[in-house]
C-alpha cells in the first residue's frame, strides 16, 4: 500500500502546482457570494456602488454589489487600461464596438497605495458611463497611488452608450487623487465629468485632494462640473491648459501649496474662470480668462496673493474681484470689457495695484468701503462710467492715468485719508469727484484736461490741493465745501472756480484764466487769495467776497495780438482784392482777329 500512496501524493502535489500556476497565468472567478475581503471595506467607504474594480500592486478585484466576484493577476507594474478592457468581461469595462483605441467603462475604479494606471495614448478615448444614481455612476479614486492620462480623451456616456458633453446626471465620472497619490495628465481631454449640486467638492470634476501631486500640461478641460480643482495639493503644475463650459467655476484653488502656473486660459464657464483662496503668500501668473458669467479672477480670504500678468475680457462678473485679500498685489493686469476691472472689497482687504492695463466697462477700479487700505500707481484706465471709484479709506493713487471716462475719480461715502498724487485725468464729463461724507482728500500735482462739465467737483471738508492744473472744463475747480487751493492752475475755462454759498475756501499762488469768470462767489461764501493771479472778462463775481493779500493781481485776460494780427492780414487782403476788382472793371475785353471763325 505505500507505493500507492506514495503515488497519490505525488499526483496531488502536481496538480496542487498545475492548478497555482494557472491561477498566476489566468482570471480566477471566487465563489459566489464570498465576502472574506478586504476589497468589501473599501467598497462600503467609497459609497457602495454597484461594480467596483480594486486594484492592487499584484490584483484586480471585481466587486459586484458588495461582494468580490472576481480576481485578476496582470503582470507586475503598471496596469493600462486596455489591460483592463481585454480582461475583466464587457459588463465592466470593454473596447467599445471592437474598436481598440476606444475603451468603455462600466464600474468604479479604485486604486490602492502603491498601484499605477496608465490611460493612453494607444487608448485614445476612453469613454466613462454616467449612471442614473450615484452607485450606478463610474469614477477613478486613489491614494498613494498613480494615476497617468496621456494623449487621450476622456468622456462621459448615458447608460445607451450615447456620448455627453455636459456633466450633470446624478452619477456623472469624475477623478479624484487622494493623499500621497498623483495624478499626470498629459496632452489629453476631459469632458463632461462631474456630479451636479454641491455635494462633496472632490467629485466636482477632476480633483488632486489633499496631499496629492501631479500635474497637468498641454490638456483641455471642457464642460465638466468644474474644470480642475487642486484642494490641499502640494507642487502641483498647470502648464497650457485650457478649461471651458463649466457648469461651475473653470479653476479652483483651495488650500493648495506649491502650484505652479503657466499659459492657463479658461473662458466660458459658468461661474468664476479662477477661484483662489485658503493659501497664503501664493504667486500666480500666466492666467487668462474671457467670457466668464462670474469674475475672470476671483480671490477669497488669504495672505500675500501675488497676481502677474493677468488678462480678463468679457467676464461678466467683472475681471479680477480680491474678498478679504491682506497684503495681496495685483501686477501688470489686463481686463477689457467687464462690469467692474478690478474690485476690492471685503474686511481687512489691502492690495497694491501696479501698472494696470484697464478698459470699457461700468467701473475700472474699485475700493469698497470696510477695506483696510489700497494703492494704485501707474497704469492706464480708459472708457468707464467711473475710471476709479473710492469709498474705502486710506487710499493712494498714484501717477495713474484716467481717460474718456464719464467720471474720472469718484471719492464717495465713507471715504477718509485719500490721496491723489500724479494723476492724470483726460476727457468725460467731470475729472475728480468728492462727496460731503468724505475727509481727508487731497490732491497733489493731479493734472485734470478736456472735461465737459467739470474738472473737480468738491463737497468734501477740508479738500487740499498742491500743484497741478485743470484745463478745458466748463467749471474747472467747483467747491462744495472748505478747500486749500496752492500752486494750482486753471486754464481754458468758461469758469475758473466757483464756491457755493456759505463756503471758505483759500488760494495760495493760485493761477486762473477763464474765457469768462475767473472767479464766483457765492452768497455768504468767502475767498482767500495770497500771492495770486486771476485773469478773465470777468474776473471777479458773485454775492460773496474775495479777499486779496500779498501780491495778488486781479486784472484783464491778456489781449490775443497774434490772432489780431491775423485778422488784420485778412482784412487787409481782401480789400485789395476788391480795390484790383474795380480797377479792372471798365478794360475792354481782348479783340479777336477776324479771319479767327471757330472761337468755341
Amino acid at each position: 500500500m505505500i507505493p500507492v500512496l506514495r503515488a497519490a501524493a505525488v499526483t496531488a502535489a502536481v496538480t496542487v502546482a498545475a492548478a497555482a500556476a494557472l491561477a498566476a497565468a489566468a482570471p480566477t472567478a471566487l465563489a459566489a457570494g464570498s465576502t472574506a475581503n478586504p476589497d468589501t471595506g473599501a467598497w462600503q467607504r467609497s459609497g457602495r456602488p454597484e461594480r467596483l474594480m480594486v486594484v492592487r500592486p499584484t490584483s484586480v478585484d471585481l466587486v459586484s454589489n458588495g461582494t468580490v466576484v472576481q480576481r485578476l493577476y496582470p503582470a507586475a507594474g503598471s496596469v493600462a487600461i486596455s489591460w483592463l478592457a481585454a480582461n475583466v468581461g464587457q459588463s465592466w469595462i470593454s473596447h467599445a464596438h471592437g474598436n481598440l483605441t476606444t475603451v468603455q467603462v462600466r464600474a468604479a475604479v479604485l486604486l490602492t497605495p502603491g498601484t499605477t494606471l496608465r490611460i493612453g495614448p494607444v487608448t485614445k478615448k476612453v469613454l466613462f458611463t454616467a449612471g442614473t444614481t450615484a452607485a450606478s455612476g463610474t469614477w477613478i479614486r486613489g491614494s498613494r497611488a498613480t494615476l497617468d492620462v496621456r494623449g487621450t480623451t476622456l468622456g462621459s456616456v448615458d447608460t445607451n452608450g450615447r456620448e455627453t458633453s455636459a456633466a450633470g446626471t446624478a452619477g456623472s465620472p469624475y477623478i479624484l487623487m487622494g493623499a500621497g497619490g498623483q495624478l499626470d495628465i498629459t496632452d489629453s481631454t476631459i469632458t463632461g465629468f462631474g456630479l451636479p449640486g454641491t455635494g462633496h467638492a472632490g467629485f466636482s470634476g477632476v480633483t488632486w485632494g489633499k496631499g496629492s501631486t501631479g500635474y497637468a500640461v498641454g490638456s483641455s478641460f471642457v464642460g465638466n462640473r468644474t474644470g480642475l480643482r487642486l484642494a490641499g495639493s502640494s507642487g502641483v503644475r498647470l502648464s497650457k491648459v485650457t478649461v471651458k463650459g463649466s457648469v461651475g467655476d473653470g479653476v479652483v484653488l483651495n488650500g493648495d501649496t506649491g502650484t505652479t502656473v503657466q499659459n492657463l486660459t479658461s473662458q466660458g464657464n459658468g461661474r468664476n474662470g479662477l477661484a483662489a483662496g485658503g493659501t497664503d503668500q501664493r504667486n500666480l501668473s500666466g492666467i487668462s480668462t474671457r467670457d466668464n458669467h462670474g469674475s475672470g479672477v476671483k480671490a477669497t480670504a488669504q495672505n500675500g496673493l501675488r497676481l502677474t500678468g493677468v488678462t480678463s475680457q468679457g467676464d461678466k462678473g467683472g475681471g479680477i474681484r480680491l474678498v478679504s485679500c491682506a497684503g495681496c498685489t495685483v501686477d501688470r493686469a489686463v481686463v477689457d470689457g467687464a462690469p467692474v476691472a478690478l474690485a476690492v472689497s471685503g474686511a481687512g482687504s489691502q492690495v497694491t495695484v501696479k501698472d494696470p492695463q484697464l478698459s470699457n466697462g461700468v467701473t475700472g477700479v474699485s475700493l469698497a468701503a470696510g477695506i483696510k487700505g489700497a494703492a494704485v500707481s501707474g497704469g492706464t484706465v480708459r472708457a468707464f462710467e467711473r475710471g476709479i471709484a473710492i469709498s474705502g479709506s486710506d487710499v493712494t493713487v498714484r501717477a495713474t492715468t484716467v481717460r474718456d471716462s464719464r467720471t474720472g475719480i469718484s471719492v464717495y461715502g465713507r471715504a477718509g485719508n485719500t490721496a491723489l498724487n500724479g494723476v492724470t485725468v483726460r476727457g468725460g464729463r467731470v475729472g475728480v469727484t468728492a462727496s460731503g461724507t468724505t475727509s481727508g482728500v487731497s490732491l497733489t500735482g493731479v493734472r485734470i484736461s478736456g472735461t465737459s462739465s467739470k474738472g473737480l467737483s468738491s463737497a468734501s471738508p477740508g479738500l487740499r490741493v498742491t500743484g497741478g492744473s485743470v484745463s478745458g472744463a466748463t467749471t474747472a475747480v467747483d467747491l462744495g465745501a472748505s478747500a486749500r487751493l496752492d500752486t494750482l492752475t486753471v486754464s481754458g475755462a468758461r469758469r475758473g472756480v466757483h464756491l457755493a454759498a456759505g463756503v471758505h475756501a483759500t488760494g495760495t499762488a493760485l493761477d486762473v484764466l477763464a474765457e469768462r469768470k475767473g472767479i464766483e462767489v457765492g452768497r455768504k461764501a468767502r475767498m482767500d487769495l495770497t500771492d495770486s493771479r486771476v485773469r478773465a472778462p470777468i474776473a471777479l463775481s458773485g454775492q460773496g467776497s474775495v479777499q486779496r493779500h500779498g501780491n495778488t493781481q486781479v486784472t484783464l485776460p491778456p489781449f490775443p495780438w497774434l490772432g489780431f494780427a491775423a485778422l488784420l492780414a485778412l482784412t487787409l487782403a481782401a480789400g485789395l482784392q476788391t480795390v484790383h476788382q474795380v480797377r479792372h472793371r471798365r478794360t475792354p475785353l481782348p479783340r479777336v482777329a477776324g479771319h479767327i471763325r471757330n472761337i468755341a
